[in-house]
């Protein structure tokens, strides 16, 4: 694509705003991560930023009902917060 100043750019990798949308259940970092939920597990899951054992696990359903459940993670050192699907 050439813009109006001369200077081209690649729009190959390009995604729409609805291909956007269609990726946003992929995001791994949960902001409200602080809140505590779920059962406090000890060696279970490790965590991937600080590598902590103690880590609050909840299953909850996200996507269709004939989907997994999500994993929701939460470190209880660090507060970090990720998902596992």
């Amino acid at each position: 694509m050439k813009l109006s100043s001369g200077e081209e750019i690649d729009t190959i990798d390009t995604k729409t705003s609805s291909e956007v949308a269609d990726l946003k259940h992929l995001k791994e970092v949960i902001d409200d991560a602080d809140q505590f939920r779920g059962v406090l597990t000890n060696e279970a899951y490790v965590c991937p930023k600080c590598e902590a054992t103690e880590v609050y696990a909840e299953l909850k359903q996200t996507r269709a009902s004939d989907e997994p459940e999500t994993r929701i993670l939460t470190c209880k050192g660090c507060l970090h917060g990720w998902r596992e699907y």
